[in-house]
């Protein structure tokens, strides 16, 4: 087992690396009852962790339709109920919805429990476990419910992405080629070079790729816990993406999916306006299109989309806020205050979106 510790907001957070799923227990704590918000699916594919897990688990059944206000409050009671206090742990188990979904009823019970994360997709791995956010769905908006709360642990096991299928896989994986495409040239072309390891998932290169990509995002967020400025710049395609997640909340899509093609969204707004120099668009394009992503069921509706990305809890009200590129691990904070140019953009974008 290998041991990372970063401090956030003055707080120690232990990033714990674990070969063996059989072995996370070893990470478990001394003291204090254990209370398990988990997604059902994880049991169901990995059935030895039924063994780690006592008699207060909270089933989740559909994370990403569940992660609202009603379940976060049905998780309070189920802590309730169940006599935890402020001294016990929530060990919230599963991809980035559930550990969202917990991370929030940890922040908020009792003003704040012992919280630990156990990600076991790889989006959950590499972005969603790690920087302190945690948050619901509210009506038809993305995370507009939350908190900054940090876990006192965070238990990696690469085993877990071995019964991810091929979307949920590729779901994770949009979030190390953003890490790449924001931080450096290396980062890129580190992946483009092994396009093959990545879709065959090799565990070593694998292992590999998340602790880089763990180490791109908290070196950021250690350094801008509250996302003053520099924390913004994980948001690279997200304004776009939260818009195209919002418009399918009736038929929810994986978070990376839309990603990709906000990530698209933004390469093509940043190369049209002349911040991007070509080189950096056609090889970020590159890495984007070297993937598998299966967009066919995902609506794109211009007019939707703008409006909901005037929405984004990013924005100040002067405006949409939007990270952009000048370059690959060059990018920067743009403001809009025009929504036709934009609305504009999105319609030829959706035209000619393959």
């Amino acid at each position: 087992m290998k041991k990372i510790i970063f401090k956030n907001q003055e707080q120690e957070v232990e990033i714990l690396y674990q070969k063996e799923i059989s072995k996370i227990s070893e990470s478990f704590p001394e003291h204090g009852k254990m209370f398990f918000v988990c997604d059902e699916r994880v049991l169901e594919k990995n059935p030895q962790m039924n063994k780690l897990l006592n008699e207060n688990v909270y089933l989740v059944k559909s994370p990403e339709k569940e992660k609202d206000l009603q379940s976060t409050i049905r998780i309070l009671k189920f802590l309730k109920d169940n006599g935890c206090n402020r001294n016990d742990h929530l060990i919230a188990i599963g991809g980035g919805a559930t550990t969202d979904l917990g991370g929030f009823a940890s922040s908020i019970y009792m003003r704040g429990i012992n919280l630990i994360i156990i990600p076991t997709s790889l989006l959950g791995q590499v972005d969603a476990s790690v920087g302190g956010k945690t948050g619901v769905n509210f009506e038809s908006y993305k995370n507009l419910v939350g908190s900054f709360f940090n876990p006192k642990k965070i238990i990696v096991c690469t085993n877990f992405l071995e019964s991810l299928d091929e979307q949920e896989y590729l779901n994770g994986l949009a979030e190390i080629l953003k890490h790449a495409i924001i931080t450096s040239d290396n980062d890129v072309d580190t992946l483009l070079k092994n396009i093959e390891k990545i879709t065959s998932r090799d565990n070593d290169f694998l292992e590999e790729q998340t602790k880089r990509s763990i180490e791109i995002k908290t070196k950021i967020v250690t350094e801008d816990f509250l996302e003053a400025e520099q924390r913004k710049f994980l948001n690279f395609g997200h304004t776009f993406a939260h818009g195209i997640e919002s418009i399918n909340q009736n038929n929810p899509i994986l978070h990376g999916h839309a990603v990709i093609i906000g990530m698209k969204m933004a390469l093509e707004f940043s190369y049209q306006e002349k911040f991007l120099d070509e080189e950096s668009f056609t090889k970020s394009k590159n890495l984007l299109n070297s993937f598998k992503y299966n967009l066919s069921d995902i609506e794109l509706d211009a007019d939707k989309i703008l409006s909901a990305m005037e929405l984004d809890k990013k924005n100040d009200g002067n405006g949409i806020n939007l990270v952009l590129l000048k370059k690959i691990g060059v990018p920067f904070l743009s403001k809009s205050n025009e929504p036709n140019k934009i609305l504009k953009f999105l319609i030829n974008f959706i035209d000619n979106f393959e």
